[in-house]
């Protein structure tokens, strides 16, 4: 596999501190690409013209609340295929198209009309690239979404030209409350940032919930609209009512904020905390390096249990810690070179390819639902106190039929990409 330069939008008079980061992260040359003007603008031709390479257009994100999201995965992408050593030869084009649906749809616009991409991948709104089949399929080119999965697809608008490998965390928010229920007991105060409140894994955990004999309490949230921190009054409620369990989501900087609440909050010792979406995988990922809580019971969800995952994508995080975007970014590669492989064609062919491929990777396997779209793997809720200290519990799959109607119903609730914003 080959990796071009990264191509982002036309730069703003001052760059940003994520831009400078992120090229910094990457070691690459930048060239600018301006998205209102035909075909991408001095991207550098692709080193293999013969055909026989597939050539993969990757959209990345400028994520205010994850600065380094692209960076990781385009780290991850790179450490699959530094493994990839055979098959199909697999050429990629970064190209860093902002925080929007609507500058990921002009860069993929554009990215077709240059006619040079056979398959494009990114981290994407999945429901948003769904209205894009029309125009994938009139170029023949799949589009391959790589996201946390914090929505369920919308029933019915499935596209073979779209295929969706994500970290299924609306999933893993139903499966976390199903256990939460039957193994924590039945009431439940949610703590949600803004941030997180909009999307399908907040309803999802509930109907879980529900499903395991449970009942939400009450829903808070962890900031009020100014940003004021409702951190005191969410302890405060704790002791009032003392529930059996408090289910927290949290993204960016207020995930970080919630920890150092929880950490020295006298609420951590009364009731235990279920940690998910990217608040759980920090909050696992930050264990790591510090000594089990005594005293507090936290259960973090977790994407793939680390240790054993950590082999195969070593080389992704020069901090020797990958994320959860570098294991995004390896499977957008490691299903994109299987599909090659197996395929050995171009267009509907190869998107059914790579909706078939059934992959091996750090969290397990990971295959496509064929009826719903949705992405079928393991999900984990990893121990973090004292005496369940790396104890991993396997949450089962979660098939879309599973939500209880919060698809048909809930499905896509919010515009915008989870965490780029």
């Amino acid at each position: 596999m080959e990796f071009e330069d990264t191509a982002p939008l036309a730069r703003p008079p001052l760059e940003s501190e994520s831009r400078r980061r992120f090229v910094a992260q990457t070691g690459m040359v930048a060239t600018a690409i301006a998205l209102g003007c035909t075909g991408l603008a001095s991207a550098a031709p692709s080193k293999l013209t013969s055909g026989r390479a597939l050539r993969v257009g990757l959209l990345l994100p400028d994520a205010r609340a994850y600065p380094l999201m692209g960076a990781q995965l385009l780290a991850g992408a790179q450490s699959f295929a530094a493994q990839a050593n055979s098959g199909t030869p697999v050429h990629f084009t970064p190209v860093v198209y902002g925080s929007h649906p609507q500058q990921a749809e002009r860069a993929m616009q554009q990215m077709l009309s240059a006619g040079q991409m056979d398959v494009l991948a990114g981290f994407v709104c999945a429901n948003e690239a769904m209205q894009w089949a029309p125009q994938l399929a009139e170029h023949q080119v799949p589009l391959l979404v790589g996201d946390a999965g914090a929505n369920a697809l919308v029933p019915g608008a499935q596209s073979p030209w779209v295929l969706r490998n994500s970290l299924g965390y609306w999933q893993a928010a139903w499966a976390a409350g199903r256990w939460a229920a039957q193994t924590l007991g039945p009431r439940a105060i949610v703590a949600v940032g803004p941030a997180d409140s909009g999307f399908d894994h907040l309803p999802a955990f509930e109907r879980g919930f529900a499903s395991g004999g449970g009942k939400v309490q009450t829903t808070v949230f962890t900031r009020s609209p100014d940003g004021t921190s409702q951190l005191d009054a969410l302890a405060q409620l704790v002791r009032q009512t003392r529930p059996d369990l408090v289910y927290a989501l949290d993204s960016g900087m207020r995930a970080e904020a919630f920890q150092r609440f929880w950490s020295r909050s006298e609420a951590a010792r009364q009731v235990p905390l279920v940690a998910g979406g990217m608040l759980g995988e920090a909050m696992a990922t930050a264990a790591l390096a510090q000594r089990p809580a005594q005293g507090a019971r936290i259960w973090a969800t977790r994407s793939w249990q680390q240790e054993a995952g950590d082999a195969g994508m070593a080389a992704s995080s020069s901090a020797g810690n990958p994320t959860p975007f570098h294991l995004l970014g390896h499977e957008m590669a490691q299903r994109v070179h299987a599909a090659a492989a197996a395929s050995g064609a171009r267009g509907l062919p190869l998107a059914q390819a790579m909706a078939a491929a059934v992959l091996q990777t750090p969290r397990g396997e990971v295959r496509l639902d064929a009826g719903t779209g949705e992405m079928m793997a393991p999900a984990y809720l990893q121990g973090l106190h004292l005496d369940q200290a790396s104890s991993v519990v396997a949450l089962p799959s979660v098939r879309a039929g599973s939500c209880q109607g919060l698809c048909e119903i809930l499905g896509s609730r919010i515009a915008g990409t989870y965490l780029t914003a």
